[in-house]
């Protein structure tokens, strides 16, 4: 069967697409594994599958998959290279949409060709007093849990740039993975919020949106205006608004091509 994607980048954070809107595509977990190969394959960090509503309350459903072939339950920047797929294709007009992920409905809207906005509910703070009991025996600097549709641990450190943080994802307790947990080091330097992440089921990412979002959430109630939050791929937006939280940035399409399943 052959299958058309598309592939996308924000700040690096990488994506094949693939459209399941006129054709049911049935993706396994082995070919998922084999194309997102970095160098006998495509190579990227996620696979998106976006399909048709499930219900009036949104525009299209969203579906994404870890490079192992897992699947992951929520991408910022995954929902907006989705959107901007959509628009660019034709799928609906060029104006605000509803995306619905695994866990929650996201609206996006354009700003231009390649920058998105999209408004996200506050992630929850984790307060499981066990899980936290559990990350304090291997991590002592100041860290939160939250969830925002999956799970990230974020820890506050003074410097991240020479950290061993595959390390310290590999020395988390098998409880806390198991909760698919995405682990995230940050500092605050020059009014700046640099973060670096590894993401179950991918590794360590130039980007992850949702775990910047977590970040910069801690922050959003005590400024007027955006807060930068930068990482190896490129700097993201985030800012209070209404009963969540605005999120600007790029998206790039990058290529075009068939597959073979």
């Amino acid at each position: 069967m052959e299958i058309k994607f598309e592939k996308w980048h924000a700040n690096g954070n990488d994506f094949v697409i693939v459209n399941n809107i006129d054709a049911k595509i049935k993706i396994t977990k082995k070919f998922i594994k084999k194309i997102s190969d970095r160098n006998k394959g495509i190579g990227f960090d996620q696979l998106i599958q976006v399909d048709l509503p499930t219900n009036e309350n949104h525009d299209f459903f969203i579906k994404f998959f870890n490079a192992d072939g897992s699947e992951a339950r929520m991408c910022i920047n995954g929902v907006r290279c989705a959107a901007s797929y959509i628009w660019k294709n034709s799928f609906a007009p060029r104006k605000k949409i509803v995306l619905m992920t695994k866990n929650i409905n996201i609206s996006s809207n354009p700003i231009n060709l390649s920058s998105v906005s999209m408004c996200v509910r506050k992630p929850r703070l984790i307060e499981d007093k066990i899980m936290n009991k559990t990350v304090k025996e291997v991590i002592k600097e100041p860290f939160k849990l939250f969830n925002i549709g999956n799970n990230h641990l974020c820890v506050k450190m003074d410097s991240i740039e020479k950290f061993n943080l595959e390390s310290l994802y590999q020395r988390l307790p098998n409880s806390i993975k198991k909760t698919e947990v995405n682990l995230s080091i940050y500092e605050i330097r020059n009014h700046k919020i640099q973060i670096r992440t590894y993401e179950n089921g991918v590794g360590e990412t130039l980007s992850c949106g949702s775990a910047s979002l977590c970040v910069a959430s801690q922050f959003t109630e005590k400024t007027k205006g955006y807060i930068k939050i930068v990482s190896m791929g490129g700097k993201l937006n985030f800012k209070n608004f209404k009963n969540g939280i605005l999120i600007k940035g790029d998206t790039n399409f990058i290529f075009e091509g068939n597959l073979n399943d």
